[in-house]
C-alpha cells in the first residue's frame, strides 16, 4: 500500500507505509475498505488512482464473460495487483495500491485532543524512510503534555473511531463532531477545541466530546441506536474512495471504525476448467491458424514448428488433414457447450470427470464412497489440482450482497467513471467434491414442502428481502439449499481439526442446479497464490478410510450443541428476518471466508432429527 505524502513530509511521491496479501484486495482490503495498519488507519483508493505499470492479465474467458455482463463491454481485462518483486524491500517505491488517511479526524492519545489531519499543522504525518515503512505515523505537533519530545518519539495519534455511513448508497464519512458538539448552541462558538474522552461501559459508547473554546460537550451515546440519526444530519454523499461528493440527502447511521458490516465485497469467481484434449478440439482452439492453411503439407510444416501444436505431431497428416476439412464444411467449429453460467459448467465437469479434461491445474479422480454412506453420496471425487480466480465487481456497505447476486441494489462502483478493467486474484489448490444422490433430494424436498419449519424460513426470506428493498425469489430451492449447506459446514468444521489447514482458509462452493437442471453437491477446497498451490492434506482426507470417520464425526457432533435447547429450538418469528435456524458458533457457524451465505440458511434440524418433528433427512 503506498500513501500520498505531501510537503511537510519532505516527499511528494506516494511511499508504502504496509501491505496485504493480493487475496485481501477481493475479501477484506478491497477499493473502498477501510484497512488497519499498525499505526493508522486508511481507505483503499478507487481503481482511477492505480497506476497500470506492473499489472498482470489473469486469463480466465469465462469469469471476464460473466463480470461483462454485469458491468458491461468495456470491461476488457481481470488484473492482478500492482507489483514489483525487483522492489519488494524498496521502501520509497510507486509500485502499489494508493490508500488515503481514513478516518480524516485522529485524537491524540495523551492530550486527548481531537482534531482534523486537513489543514496541516495541528497533526503532522511522520514517516521513516528506512527498512520499516509500516512505522508511518501521525503525531500531535502542538501537544502541551510531549513539548519537549520530538515529533519522531512521540507517541502516535489515533484514528477517531466513530464514523457515519448511509445504507441506500453506500456513502461513508468522518462523524460530524463539531456540527455534533455545538448543536442547539445559543451562542455560536469562536473556534472549536475538541477533546475526546473515553469511558469504559457495557452499554454503548460511552464517550464525551467536549469543546475546550466554549465548553459545549455532548454524549456520542445520543447519535446511537435505532433513532440516532435524528441527532445527526443528512448525508452529503460522500465517497472517500472516489475522492468526490455526490447528492444524496438520506439518513445517516454510526457505525464503528473496524465494524465488520462496513464493507462487503461484490465479486464473482470461478475455476478453470479445461479443455477435451481430443484431435478435433485441439484444431478447434487454434482454428484462426489451421483453418486458413491451404495444403496438408503446409498444415504439416506449422505443426513441426509451433510448439502450443505440439500434440499434434504424431497424428498421421492425412488424418489431420481430414479433420481440418469436416470442420470447414460444416462452417467452422461448433461453440462450446456452456450454461451461461459458472457453477452450471463446473458441476458438469465435477460431476462426470474424465482423464480427458486435465491439465496442469485441474485433475479430477473419482474415488470409492465410504462404507455406510451408499444412501447419502453418489460419489466422492478428489480434486487434486484446482485454480480459482477471483474478481471484485462492487462493495456493499452495512447489508451483505446476497449469495451470487452480482448487481444488489446499493452497489458502490469502483471507479468514478466505467470500468475498463477488475482488479483479480488467482489461487491454486485442492479440494474434495462430494455429490448426494439426486432421487434422495428430490424425493425428501417433495415431502417437506409444507413442513411448518420450512415455511418459517421461507417467511423469514420474505421478511429479510422487503427490509432490503429487494425482490422476493420465491422460487429459491429453500429445503434443498439448507440441506446441502448444513451438510457442508458440518463436514467443513470436521475436516479443519485434520487436514493441517486453518478453518478461515476452507472454502465451500455449493452446487444446486436450476428447476429444469436441480444439483445437489459441494466442493470443500483450500488455496494458496504460490504457483504450486496446495500441500494435498485436504485432499488426502477424501479417501474412504478416513471420510468415513470424518462424517460419523460430523454427524454426531451435528445431533447436539452446547447451546441447545436455545439453538436446537430456535425458529426465526415475525419481525425477526434472521436466515438460520438451528444453527450458531457452538454447532455450525464458520468464518466469513469461508461461507458463501455469510452464515445463512442453516439448520441442524434439516439434516438429522432433533426436533422429533419429522423434518430431517437422514431418519
Amino acid at each position: 500500500m503506498k500513501l500520498p505524502t505531501g510537503p511537510s513530509s519532505g516527499h511528494r511521491d506516494p511511499s508504502r507505509i504496509g501491505g496485504v496479501r493480493p487475496s485481501h484486495l477481493m475479501t477484506t482490503a478491497g477499493v473502498g475498505a477501510v484497512a488497519d495498519l499498525p499505526t493508522m488507519s486508511v481507505i483503499v483508493r478507487s481503481l482511477d488512482a492505480w497506476s497500470p505499470e506492473r499489472q498482470e492479465t489473469i486469463e480466465e474467458p469465462r469469469l471476464l464473460a460473466e463480470v461483462q455482463r454485469v458491468l458491461g463491454p468495456q470491461v476488457r481485462a481481470l488484473r492482478k495487483a500492482p507489483w514489483d518483486p525487483a522492489e519488494t524491500d524498496d521502501p520509497y517505491t510507486r509500485v502499489g495500491v494508493p490508500v488515503t488517511p481514513f478516518p480524516g479526524w485522529v485524537r491524540c492519545p495523551r492530550c486527548h485532543r481531537l482534531g482534523p489531519l486537513d489543514p496541516p499543522g495541528q497533526f503532522e504525518l511522520v514517516h521513516r524512510y528506512g527498512r520499516r515503512p509500516d512505522l508511518a505515523k501521525w503525531v500531535h505537533a502542538q501537544c502541551q503534555k510531549q513539548t519537549t519530545t520530538r515529533d519522531a518519539n512521540k507517541r502516535a495519534c489515533v484514528p477517531a473511531r466513530f464514523i457515519v455511513t448511509c445504507e441506500r448508497s453506500g456513502h461513508l464519512d468522518d462523524f460530524p463532531y463539531v456540527d455534533f458538539v455545538h448543536a442547539g448552541a445559543t451562542v455560536p462558538c469562536g473556534g472549536a477545541k475538541l477533546t475526546m474522552i473515553d469511558s469504559a461501559s457495557t452499554l454503548g459508547p460511552q464517550v464525551t466530546v467536549r469543546c475546550a473554546e466554549c465548553g459545549a460537550s455532548r454524549n456520542i451515546q445520543e447519535a446511537a441506536g435505532r433513532h440516532g440519526w435524528q441527532k445527526l444530519p443528512v448525508c452529503r454523499g460522500r465517497h472517500p474512495h472516489q475522492q468526490r461528493f455526490e447528492p444524496c440527502g438520506a439518513d445517516l447511521r454510526l457505525m464503528v471504525l473496524g465494524a465488520s458490516n462496513l464493507w462487503f465485497s461484490v465479486t464473482a469467481s470461478a475455476l478453470h476448467l479445461p479443455q477435451s484434449q481430443s484431435i478435433e478440439d485441439i484444431v478447434t482452439g487454434s482454428w484462426d491458424l489451421l483453418g486458413a492453411l491451404p495444403s496438408p503439407a503446409l498444415v504439416q510444416t506449422v505443426v513441426d514448428g509451433m510448439n502450443n501444436l505440439r500434440s499434434l505431431r504424431s497424428v498421421p497428416p492425412d488424418e489431420l488433414w481430414a479433420i481440418i476439412e469436416k470442420i470447414r464444411a460444416a462452417g467452422g467449429p461448433a461453440a462450446p457447450e456452456t450454461s451461461g453460467d459458472l457453477l452450471q459448467d463446473e458441476w458438469r465437469l465435477l460431476a462426470k470427470p474424465t482423464t480427458l479434461r486435465q491439465d496442469v491445474d485441474f485433475r479430477a479422480v473419482p474415488t470409492p464412497t465410504p462404507p455406510g454412506y451408499d444412501n447419502l453420496l453418489e460419489q466422492v471425487v478428489q480434486v487434486t489440482r484446482l485454480r480459482e480466480v477471483q474478481a471484485l465487481l462492487a462493495f456493499t456497505r452495512i447489508s451483505a450482497p446476497a449469495r451470487r447476486d452480482l448487481a444488489p441494489r446499493n452497489r458502490v462502483s469502483l471507479s468514478r467513471g466505467p470500468m475498463q478493467w477488475v482488479p483479480a486474484a488467482e489461487q491454486r489448490g485442492e479440494g474434495i467434491f462430494l455429490q448426494l444422490r439426486e432421487n434422495a433430494v428430490a424425493t425428501w424436498a417433495g415431502k417437506v414442502s409444507n413442513h411448518p419449519r420450512l415455511l418459517a424460513l421461507q417467511q423469514a426470506h420474505q421478511r429479510w428481502s422487503h427490509n432490503r428493498a429487494q425482490p422476493y425469489n420465491a422460487g429459491f430451492p429453500v429445503a434443498r439449499f439448507v440441506l446441502l449447506h448444513t451438510f457442508s459446514h458440518l463436514l467443513m468444521r470436521q475436516v479443519a481439526l485434520e487436514c493441517g489447514y486453518s478453518s478461515s482458509s476452507i472454502r465451500e462452493r455449493l452446487y444446486i442446479g436450476h428447476p429444469g437442471q436441480p444439483a445437489a453437491g459441494l466442493l470443500l477446497s483450500t488455496a494458496a497464490s504460490d504457483s504450486e498451490g496446495t500441500l494435498g492434506g485436504l485432499v488426502a482426507l477424501g479417501q474412504a478410510r478416513y471420510l468415513k470417520r470424518l462424517l460419523d464425526q460430523a454427524l454426531e457432533e451435528a445431533a447436539r450443541c452446547s447451546s441447545d435447547p436455545l439453538c436446537a429450538e430456535h425458529l426465526p418469528e415475525d419481525p425477526s428476518d434472521t436466515l438460520h435456524a438451528a444453527a450458531c458458533h457452538a454447532c455450525l457457524f464458520a468464518s466469513e471466508t469461508s461461507c458463501e451465505t455469510n452464515n445463512r440458511w442453516l439448520d441442524r434440524a434439516f439434516l438429522l432429527d432433533i426436533t422429533g418433528d419429522g423434518l430431517a433427512f437422514l431418519s
